[in-house]
């Protein structure tokens, strides 16, 4: 379940440091570099998993470029989602953090349990990451 971010600073699982705009554009920079290598694979049955965790990670990279251009490093995945609704929800509608968060959950179901992952979940991940990106690109610009 996602908190609210205050209450990820107050115990300690986001930090507030000096915003940092190079940091920012370089996190932005690799999310979009992660899109392109997703973008030249095949999603099938073995690579649903990796699909989906890079998809997420692309995304998560490119909402931490968000809290480092506010002054903010996150120390759990919850709190990058957390940070997007209470700071970004104007841009981001309920649905959006929703799948945010589901595809967090699916990541780590792959990552820590060896969950299969299906090729409608990686296709629907990495859309969703594509989608999110270009928002966070444009409040970024």
């Amino acid at each position: 379940m996602i908190n609210s971010f205050e209450n990820y600073l107050k115990i300690g699982k986001v930090k507030r440091k000096t915003p940092d705009p190079e940091e920012a554009k370089a996190l932005l920079s690799k999310a979009l570099d992660r899109l392109e290598y997703l973008n030249n694979q095949n999603i099938n049955d073995n690579t649903a998993k990796f699909i989906l965790e890079d998809s997420y990670e692309a995304a998560r990279g490119a909402a931490q470029a968000l809290m480092s251009l506010r002054g903010f490093k996150p120390y759990l995945h919850e709190a990058t989602i957390s940070f997007i609704k209470e700071f970004f929800i104007a841009e981001f509608q309920e649905e959006d953090i929703y799948t945010f968060d589901r595809f967090r959950r699916l990541r780590n179901d792959s990552i820590y349990k060896a969950v299969e992952i299906t090729k409608e979940d990686a296709k629907v991940s990495l859309l969703f990451a594509k989608k999110f990106i270009q928002k966070i690109k444009r409040i970024q610009s």
